[in-house]
């Protein structure tokens, strides 16, 4: 019970400072986006 009690406060805090910093799930997938060869391009 206590182990739970634990996660869920670092969740709850982890969430709070994602929130403070705008920082959002999705913007994760936007982080990396490698360059497009020239060939695909046309």
């Amino acid at each position: 019970m206590r182990l739970k009690h634990w996660l869920l406060g670092a969740v709850a805090t982890l969430a709070m400072v994602m929130a403070a910093t705008g920082i959002y799930p999705a913007s994760w997938v936007t982080w990396y986006q490698p360059e497009v060869p020239e060939e695909l391009r046309k």
